[in-house]
């Protein structure tokens, strides 16, 4: 498991967000979990966010991991 939190370093936002990699065994291969947690759903930038970053993780992220992973 790698976990990385970020907090806003000016203040001005309350952003303090965490993602957590973690790798499981399943069946011959491994399962990739990520959970990026964190958000305040009071917040109506830090849900604009989520929603951003939520669709980058499931296209952009994995899709070049998919490309890393195949190169090994």
């Amino acid at each position: 498991m790698l976990a990385v939190r970020w907090q806003d370093a000016s203040g001005t936002n309350r952003a303090d967000w965490t993602i957590t990699w973690t790798l499981a065994p399943e069946g011959r291969g491994t399962c990739l979990f990520l959970v990026h947690e964190g958000f305040d759903p009071d917040d109506d930038l830090q849900m604009m966010a989520r929603k951003i970053m939520g669709s980058g993780w499931r296209t952009h992220i994995m899709d070049a991991l998919d490309r890393v992973v195949g190169q090994l």
